[in-house]
């Protein structure tokens, strides 16, 4: 079913473009406090050198939200295809894991993003005291995004592999 192939391609540029963006918001963040504070930070700087890191940030974070919209309507299109395909099931297992982790997903991501935009817009020193806050919100709502389009890809190829295999049989009868 090409609707299937579409939304689990959809999913896994946004799995890439996720982890991506979440390795350089991170670079860029540690790299403002070096600056703020004169430390340095190594491997950072470098990069920053090769391609400015405020840049490739909000470039990344404009790709993310593209890649997510992309998904959504990938997504969104195929399970209005599933659904005028197929008769109602009930809810399988990994629906329902989809369906909590996209519950946690969200507000989790929307955690991350409030307290990285809070604690980069109150400077250096702040920004190195919650250093360890913000780093693990940032990579867990990365962990629980990636959790999440990983099951909404098992949904997808389970719900297909079902579909072709009740029309095999609908063809055999």
């Amino acid at each position: 079913m090409p609707g299937a192939r579409t939304a689990v391609t959809a999913l896994v540029a946004v799995t890439v473009v996720d982890v991506f963006h979440t390795i350089v918001a991170l670079a860029a963040y540690e790299h403002r406090i070096g600056v703020v504070t004169h430390d340095g930070s190594g491997t950072v700087d470098m990069l920053d050198t090769i391609v400015p890191l405020r840049d490739l940030s909000a470039a990344t974070f404009c790709l993310l939200l593209l890649t997510l919209l992309t998904a959504w309507a990938s997504v969104a299109n195929w399970a209005i295809r599933a659904r005028s395909t197929r008769p109602p099931v009930a809810p399988t297992a990994p629906a329902a894991r989809w369906r909590m982790s996209a519950i946690v997903a969200v507000p989790l991501n929307l955690i991350a993003a409030v307290q990285y935009l809070s604690a980069s817009a109150n400077g250096g020193e702040y920004m190195r005291t919650v250093l360890a806050v913000t780093t693990v919100l940032l990579v867990a709502a990365s962990v629980a995004l990636v959790t999440t389009t990983t099951a909404g890809i098992q949904v997808i190829r389970h719900t297909a592999t079902h579909q072709h295999t009740a029309g095999a049989r609908a063809t055999a009868a």
